[in-house]
């Protein structure tokens, strides 16, 4: 039985089970607190999109280095933010 080959888009590790977009664990786990902290931001600046959220990280003196790489991954490509937006639609929230 082969193993799987498919590596992370951000960082070329080997992808996490299961994972979509194809994301290794540590950045899995960060796209996964990205979606989870989007309501907290909007509540804190008002009406953010899902968009802006993402530039603010990118662009955060204060993020870690994994977050910036994940936003940037995300705004860097159409499909990855459309399904980083029906994350955010699935977990009960709008853009």
């Amino acid at each position: 039985m082969k193993a799987s080959s498919e590596k992370c888009i951000v960082c070329e590790r080997s992808v996490e089970k299961g994972s979509k977009p194809s994301f290794c664990r540590l950045h899995l786990e960060t796209y996964r607190s990205i979606v989870g902290n989007y309501e907290k931001w909007r509540n804190a600046y008002g009406d953010l999109t899902p968009e802006e959220f993402l530039r603010r990280l990118e662009n955060n003196n204060y993020a870690g280095k994994w977050v910036k790489e994940v936003a940037r991954v995300m705004l860097s490509n159409r499909g990855l933010l459309q399904f980083f937006l029906n994350d955010l639609s699935y977990s009960g929230m709008k853009g």
